[in-house]
């Protein structure tokens, strides 16, 4: 049986009680964009990207249309075009225990107007404009790498007023409910 809950008068069934959920962290992701966004610097995480970059860089045009997205390695590489000495929105993806320089996070905070990122290494609480902090809460982390990594670097994103909607998720299987609220045939003949 189907647990319903009780809004006002009417009933809410799971599913559009999820879907209601993610509308609702959509709202709040698209709250979080930053205005006047024409260049985009993103620090790659050494420890294992989720997503390959050209479908990072499709999330984000996604939010902001008419920006250019720049990628570079933890220690500072350019991958592809280099980018320009200032951008607009710095999303860096650098987490705890990655190797890199020890103030590079004060060198990107100065090339960038607006910073996101994860609460990694020195400086970046204080200087970061927005921060994930995955160390606040590792009891909400999942186990798995990649599902951390996944986990967390969702959470920059939407920090960064990208918006990331799941789009792969397997609806649950009705085939035998369904034929068992259909009308008899009896009738029908």
């Amino acid at each position: 049986m189907e647990q319903n809950n009780w809004v006002g008068e009417a009933a809410i069934d799971r599913e559009s009680e999820i879907r209601l959920t993610q509308m609702a962290e959509r709202d709040d992701v698209i709250s979080n964009r930053v205005n006047g966004v024409k260049l985009i610097l993103i620090v790659l995480s050494s420890r294992g990207m989720v997503y390959d970059i050209e479908s990072l860089r499709q999330k984000v045009l996604l939010s902001y249309p008419d920006a250019a997205v720049f990628f570079q390695t933890t220690d500072g590489k350019p991958v592809g075009t280099a980018a320009p000495k200032s951008v607009d929105l710095l999303i860096d993806f650098t987490g705890p225990r990655q190797r890199q320089a020890m103030f590079h996070a004060l060198g990107l905070k100065r090339r960038a107007r607006f910073t996101v990122g994860r609460n990694s290494g020195m400086f970046r609480k204080k200087v970061y404009d927005r921060i994930y902090d995955e160390m606040s809460d590792p009891g909400n982390m999942p186990e798995e790498l990649l599902k951390r990594e996944r986990f967390v670097q969702k959470q920059v994103l939407n920090l960064a007023g990208i918006a990331f909607v799941q789009a792969g998720e397997v609806s649950p299987d009705l085939g035998k409910s369904i034929a068992l609220e259909l009308p008899g045939i009896k009738g029908l003949a």
